[in-house]
């Protein structure tokens, strides 16, 4: 058994290479879920990463830095695609694709044996987890996320530096192409019925939030506006902790600075171990 350490590049332009030869594949260090085998009997399981990627985001490319980077430090990572799982007509697509998420999660706990997961979502994707352990409390799998971590998350929506503040004034042909492209469009936007039902829903004591943006954001505009919505987590500022990154929406996947944060904020693997 090959024992090395993955390579792991800190370039967005490798994960795309990688992601257009594999482009339904895994990235580097990352597995799916199998219930029909059976975990291992000896010792206790490691808590498994659930990665989950942004709006029209694509794991082989978005997690090809993180994925092996988690399993060189022991880690399981488990990729989830959500936007393979096609909303239907009741619901928003936001709730559909979150109990999609929690089946997910239960099947990884079925696969691992392990009690609870750990979750890194980014932009969107870490709305859906938010809205899986805020909205959705009866799921087992949301009394099974330990702990979310969100990079460039949408918790706050965006105005996209002001052209969705009006939504009702955009061209019908740019409705419809939304419609079609970007099906959770109109539930990113602030005040709407999905981040509306996060907001007023009880607070989940037990999961532990971390939210980490940059201030060149492109697509999540204003970024304080994901540190308003969530006041209850721990909060970086990558421009606040390191000399002035110039990271934006996409570049925070892949970045040393915001990669080594969510080292940090996972909890260790055994509990005597130092962070």
């Amino acid at each position: 058994m090959d024992t090395r350490p993955l390579p792991v590049h800190y370039s967005r332009r490798a994960a795309l290479r990688h992601s257009a030869t594999h482009p339904r594949g895994l990235p580097p260090g990352a597995r799916r879920p199998d219930p029909d085998t059976p975990p291992p009997p000896t010792g206790a399981p490691v808590v498994p990463v659930i990665l989950i990627h942004g709006t029209n985001g694509r794991s082989s490319c978005d997690w090809y830095t993180l994925a092996p980077l988690l399993a060189n430090d022991g880690r399981d990572v488990y990729p989830f695609d959500w936007r393979r799982a096609r909303p239907g007509p009741d619901g928003t697509a936001t709730h559909r694709h979150a109990l999609e998420l929690a089946a997910f999660i239960d099947t990884v706990r079925a696969t691992t044996g392990a009690t609870q997961v750990d979750v890194v979502g980014h932009s969107w994707g870490a709305v859906l987890a938010h809205y899986l352990v805020r909205c959705l409390p009866a799921e087992p799998a949301a009394g099974a996320v330990r702990s979310v971590i969100g990079l460039a998350p949408t918790y706050g929506g965006t105005t996209l530096h002001g052209l969705l503040r009006h939504p009702h004034r955009l061209p019908a042909g740019l409705r419809r192409w939304l419609d079609a492209k970007i099906p959770t469009w109109q539930e990113q936007l602030p005040g709407s019925e999905v981040l509306t039902a996060i907001r007023n829903a009880p607070p989940a004591p037990a999961v532990r939030f971390t939210t980490i943006v940059t201030r060149y954001d492109q697509m999540v505009t204003p970024y304080t506006a994901s540190l308003a919505a969530a006041p209850h987590a721990t909060q970086v500022v990558l421009q606040q902790r390191t000399r002035r990154p110039v990271i934006g929406h996409l570049g925070i996947l892949h970045h040393p600075a915001s990669l080594s944060h969510v080292l940090t904020a996972l909890p260790p693997i055994h509990p005597h171990q130092p962070a």
